[in-house]
């Protein structure tokens, strides 16, 4: 009877074939099996009710002051919940939020992923919807964007975006204008030391501004003069809002908050801080657009660049995009590559060992980059991917579990958000081998004796860009920009760090709370 209906139907779409039909009846029936084995396995479940964790006021007083999570920084708050509830518990919903679920566990994590349905739902920034969708709908006419948007309205965008953003060749042909920023940084570094060769405390704020010149070169065809002389005050302001946004809305959509029922103080700073952001960003953006605008047929030029190639899709949908490059790209770009600078300062020897490899691409330092200089750089790639892993700027991915699903032998229904505190397990003996040691060699293709292997590390516990279809949009561009910035700066000078551990600060984005006082000599 399958085969018939089957059959039926592929006549209608103008598949004939005995093989088809065969091939195609097999998989319908591979996929009724599977059901029925998942139905299978729900009806022996424990309920999700069964699920251990917190109660609602157990879990609100521990951030209050006293209780045993407040003021915890996110990593330890994670290493504490890890210690009291175990590999999986119910994270009780505050103030109008349904309940999640946090599990430690990588197997958890690949059921998770690997169920998450042909349009997936991550857990939104509220704050940060609320904005688009009611104060600003004259902007957001299609949606609020790719980190809010769920459904047909992010997988319009998305299908728009992904044939642009996602293009290596595309990504490669910045290579030479980033690396043009990436020099002009270099020159500023010079005039920032003091008489020790350190950086100054707001050296950060200098990162920042690196950050947002390169993703606006990107994002909207045009050097906005952050380094240079020519920088315009209203950069810093569009900087700090940034930063307002990651750390005000880790108090109010992370952390408990009644701004859903009174609009707190900081509520309102937030919604200042949108506001900054989206009216100093669309007037870049508006410009950019005038300019394309009146540039004529013969202007020389390469391939149309990412503004112009959305634009030619919808004009809508170039506008939220480049907002969300120009937001999504100054503070997690400035901290990864941060981050990297800090734990190549604190291992010389892996310093040395990459500047090898830079040295051997660019043995003359005025030699310019192309587009194919970043082709073959092992050990940068290693030395970034470990720095990723023991000193991550996200805290671990979250998604709505795309169909009913049993982890642990518990049942999670359909939509639950899966909170996955992949950061804990990578410190974790038991996951990952030394794991408090920075050695990018694990990263290598080729095994290294007596070093370990990030083959052994379970392949969804690391994932700092996140997977499948609603991956970070970003990743190619902000490892370029973080590469070509270590290339310069490992090619011209040593750097050293003399501070003690670093220190982070809470946010949607782990950034350093210790001033960067990185000390760069002249090679």
């Amino acid at each position: 009877m399958l085969t018939q209906y089957c059959g039926r139907n592929y006549r209608q779409i103008g598949i004939t074939t005995k093989w088809h039909i065969r091939a195609l009846s097999a998989q319908a029936e591979a996929q009724v099996k599977v059901d029925q084995n998942n139905e299978v396995e729900w009806n022996n479940a424990k309920p999700f009710s069964s699920l251990p964790g917190p109660s609602k006021f157990e879990f609100f007083r521990s951030f209050l002051p006293g209780g045993k999570y407040h003021n915890l920084h996110f990593f330890e708050m994670n290493k504490a919940l890890y210690k009291d509830y175990g590999t999986i518990f119910k994270f009780p919903g505050l103030f109008g939020r349904p309940d999640k679920i946090f599990t430690f566990d990588p197997k958890d994590m690949e059921t998770v992923f690997r169920n998450e349905g042909q349009w997936p739902v991550r857990q939104g920034i509220d704050t940060f919807d609320y904005y688009r969708k009611k104060v600003r709908p004259d902007i957001f006419t299609k949606g609020a964007g790719l980190v809010s948007d769920h459904g047909e309205p992010w997988a319009k965008l998305r299908s728009a975006a992904n044939p642009i953003m996602m293009k290596p060749k595309l990504v490669k042909a910045y290579i030479p204008d980033i690396d043009c920023v990436a020099r002009d940084f270099i020159e500023k570094i010079k005039t920032l030391r003091d008489e020790k060769n350190e950086m100054p405390d707001d050296f950060q704020n200098e990162m920042n501004k690196w950050s947002l010149e390169s993703i606006a070169l990107i994002a909207l065809e045009h050097r906005l003069g952050l380094i240079t002389s020519d920088d315009d005050p209203e950069n810093q302001k569009l900087i700090n809002a940034v930063k307002e946004f990651f750390l005000l809305a880790f108090e109010l959509d992370i952390q408990p908050s009644i701004w859903k029922y009174y609009k707190t103080p900081k509520f309102n700073r937030l919604m200042n801080a949108f506001e900054v952001m989206t009216n100093l960003s669309k007037k870049h953006i508006d410009r950019a657009i005038e300019r394309l605008a009146n540039q004529t047929e013969n202007s020389e030029s390469r391939e149309d660049s990412v503004l112009q190639k959305i634009l030619k899709v919808d004009k809508d949908y170039a506008i939220v995009m480049a907002l969300d490059m120009m937001l999504a790209g100054i503070d997690t770009t400035s901290a990864s590559a941060s981050l990297l600078l800090y734990n190549l300062a604190t291992h010389q020897k892996v310093q040395d060992k990459l500047r090898e490899e830079v040295m051997t691409l660019l043995p003359n330092a005025d030699e310019a980059l192309t587009p194919e200089s970043l082709n073959n750089l092992p050990y940068m790639r290693a030395c970034l991917k470990e720095s990723m892993r023991l000193t991550p700027i996200i805290a671990g991915n979250v998604r709505a579990a795309g169909r009913d699903l049993v982890l642990q032998g518990y049942q999670i229904p359909k939509g639950t958000d899966c909170i996955m505190g992949s950061v804990t397990l990578l410190r974790d003996d038991k996951f990952v081998e030394k794991p408090n040691e920075y050695i990018p060699e694990r990263f290598l293709k080729e095994a290294q004796a007596g070093c370990p292997n990030a083959k052994d590390i379970h392949p969804f516990l690391m994932l700092p860009f996140g997977f499948g279809a609603r991956a970070c949009i970003g990743r190619r561009f902000a490892e370029m920009e973080i590469e070509v910035l270590t290339i310069r700066l490992l090619r011209q000078f040593k750097i050293e760090w003399n501070h003690g551990p670093i220190k982070f600060a809470n946010g949607l984005v782990i950034t350093p709370a210790s001033n960067l006082n990185y000390k760069i000599t002249d090679l």
